[in-house]
């Protein structure tokens, strides 16, 4: 059993939302901490909790458990395990979510925790985390009698053959070699190559440690052997590196890479202090490493001079070619480039300014309403003169939008596109060299075609242009006691009664314009309610609009003294989706997401939420599940079917198994999963 901690984003950008969404699309199961309230909403409660203490600015932390090939930890096992990393770790009181992971050939769970405590809002940096982690797995490993994992950590036996975990001391050996980066070991993983840190502990380390321990032994015979491989002795910092001298910026390694003799510290203790080359080395083409970047010429007498020689003769071309790209680039940038900078600037200056008169156009219009003595219902004409500044607005966005565009095709005619671009119109005016460079590639693409086997054409995207015409442009509007009714094809799509806007069409287009409308009256929050299927497409289509919507999980963690904030509604008239063909068809469109039909086999699983639920034509039931890329279709009973109606939204779990009530006839046993502990519940 291993534990890993992911290397972080150098940005400091990590995000809750997009980890939660990786790890809990293919979880076999899932459990949390009591401090989440709602399972749907993890994401959101923790980016709550982390922006309340304003000091920390990525408070996102992240681990893997994994177990062996072979090794299948139950359930409850693996969450145990992760109980036990984090009070090892003391992040047990905080925020975090595990998923437990079945689809590869190890069994793994990640673990996602926010390092602020929702309690006392400090955070908490695990100091020496991963060796914490791994001396928990090796307890794991006892308690459960799993095999032990290689690690900082190691079991031995003590007295009376009582197991004891103890921790792994270096080898101190000058032969000892240090470990290789990741970089190293993928490169070997993926090319099936030895990289550069293994090559250099080989044969130039064997002739190293030979030279050095001769006596009278110098800093120049250490360059001078290096020198035979195309190496170079160099320090660096506090240490000393070994350098390709041809690409030492791609190929290097540390010196202890080689050996701890090796090391600038051991080598000065006994050569003295570090002397540079006193002389061009000798260069031996037969030691040298097999290229990590090109296959090995062959020799065929002075095959390898001439294929060398052309080779260099190509590369100078090459580069003469792309100085006079990047000259033609430069020339751009200091004329039409300036032009084209000073004349965005202008056209964002003109934006701000028109958007401002129309905020200003506005706030006058619902002055005047305000200050009117009518005897009018003056909500519908605050509803009105909303819906009039929303379709201006958008007007005005389509209009900059189309105006930025042809800024931008007017002074990028002449501008040198990319790299290849530019080639390829050199070819086309009949530059030779350029020609030359592109036939090259083209050979170079279909030997890899070769390799990599026939490429397969199974279809094309071509983009098409955004529509001019305003969402809102399309609509028209009647008014009542109660509110306003806005209309497309003389049917009415959504209803503001003032505090709510009921929809009662499920289009994307209806949804958009009305929380276009909903964003032009309140400028703040909303609160979506309604049918799942409503509450999903209204949720993302607000985050397009830049909208910001308040969850019901967030909603439940306000304290019982501070009562929640009234928030304007957002509400569906959309009756519940029967399943028949046509609604399941449209769920795939309305989410994006391919249709899965699942039909059961034993041993067959998923976990995700309910979308739908409901009894098909043919009387039988069925239920759809989001899985994450695809929405599954499991046929069951009628009877199944509509008792799941109720937990729309709910994460249940989908196992194909026996059953005796079936008659020990295999189908889809469903069960739900508890918030406090993960464990299943039979539905």
């Amino acid at each position: 059993m291993l534990a890993k901690v992911p290397t972080k984003r150098l940005d400091g950008k990590s995000s809750f939302v997009a980890l939660t969404q990786y790890i809990a699309s293919q979880a076999a199961a899932l459990t949390h901490s009591e401090q989440i309230w709602d399972i749907e909403a993890v994401a959101q409660e923790m980016e709550h909790i982390a922006s309340l203490n304003e000091r920390v600015k990525d408070a996102v932390y992240h681990y893997v458990l994994s177990w062996p090939s072979g090794e299948d930890p139950t359930d409850q096992q693996a969450f145990d395990s992760v109980t036990a990393t984090l009070t090892a770790l003391n992040m047990r009181d905080h925020q975090w979510v595990a998923a437990l992971h079945r689809n590869t050939g190890h069994v793994h769970t990640h673990v996602e925790v926010n390092r602020i405590n929702p309690e006392t809002l400090k955070s908490i940096y695990p100091k020496g985390d991963w060796l914490v982690l791994d001396q928990t797995c090796r307890k794991l490993e006892l308690k459960y009698g799993w095999s032990h994992d290689r690690g900082p950590h190691s079991v031995e036996m003590g007295r009376n053959n009582t197991p004891r975990i103890a921790r792994n001391q270096p080898d101190l050996n000058d032969d000892a070699k240090a470990a290789r980066t990741t970089g190293a070991r993928d490169f070997s993983s993926w090319n099936g190559r030895e990289s550069f840190q293994e090559w250099v502990g080989k044969e130039p380390a064997q002739q190293l440690k030979r030279v050095v321990e001769k006596p009278g032994a110098k800093w120049q015979h250490v360059h001078d052997v290096l020198g035979t491989f195309n190496l170079e002795y160099r320090t660096k910092g506090s240490g000393a590196v070994v350098v390709d001298r041809d690409s030492p910026e791609k190929l290097h390694a540390k010196a202890s890479h080689v050996g701890r003799f090796a090391t600038l510290q051991r080598l000065e203790e006994h050569l003295g202090v570090f002397d540079s080359p006193q002389r061009e080395p000798v260069r031996d083409r037969t030691n040298e490493q097999a290229s990590t970047l090109e296959p090995k010429a062959k020799s065929y007498g002075n095959e390898t001079e001439r294929s060398a020689s052309s080779a260099g003769q190509r590369q100078v071309c090459r580069e003469t070619l792309y100085e006079r790209y990047a000259a033609t680039k430069a020339r751009w940038e200091s004329t039409q480039g300036r032009k084209y900078q000073a004349a965005l600037q202008q056209q964002r200056a003109g934006e701000k300014t028109r958007f401002e008169s129309l905020r200003k156009e506005n706030r006058t219009a619902r002055e005047r309403i305000k200050a009117s003595n009518t005897h009018k219902n003056k909500k519908v004409l605050y509803s009105v003169q909303a819906f009039l500044a929303a379709t201006r607005r958008e007007e005005l966005r389509l209009d900059m939008k189309q105006e930025r565009s042809d800024l931008r095709a007017q002074y990028n005619r002449d501008k040198p596109g990319p790299w290849q671009a530019w080639l390829a119109q050199q070819a086309l005016a009949g530059d030779k060299a350029a020609i030359a460079v592109l036939r090259r590639r083209r050979y170079s693409q279909e030997l890899e075609r070769k390799v990599d086997g026939p490429h397969i054409e199974v279809g094309t995207i071509v983009g098409i242009d955004t529509p001019r015409t305003a969402i809102l442009a399309a609509l028209h509007w009647t008014t009542d006691r109660q509110g306003v009714n806005y209309i497309f094809n003389n049917v009415t799509v959504f209803r503001d009664e003032g505090r709510r806007v009921m929809f009662s069409d499920l289009g994307d287009e209806a949804v958009r314009a009305g929380l276009m409308l909903c964003r032009e009256k309140w400028a703040g929050e909303l609160e979506i309610s309604g049918s799942e299927c409503f509450k999903t497409k209204a949720a993302a289509l607000a985050r397009e609009l830049g909208i910001r919507v308040v969850g019901q999980g967030l909603q439940a963690a306000h304290s019982p003294t501070e009562p929640a904030r009234s928030q304007p509604k957002v509400e569906s008239k959309q009756p519940a989706l029967r399943l028949i063909e046509a609604d399941i068809e449209r769920l795939s469109s309305m989410y994006g997401k391919r249709l899965l039909s699942e039909e059961p086999s034993l041993g067959r699983q998923h976990t995700g939420k309910v979308v739908a639920a409901g009894q098909t034509t043919n009387g039988d039931g069925a239920v759809v599940i989001d899985i994450g890329r695809e929405l599954a279709v499991m046929h069951t009973s009628s009877e199944a079917a509509v008792g799941l109606q109720r937990k729309l939204g709910v994460q249940i779990k989908a196992l194909a198994a026996t059953h005796e009530q079936s008659g020990e006839k295999l189908c889809w046993l469903f069960s739900s999963l508890e918030r406090a502990v993960g464990l299943e519940r039979d539905l």
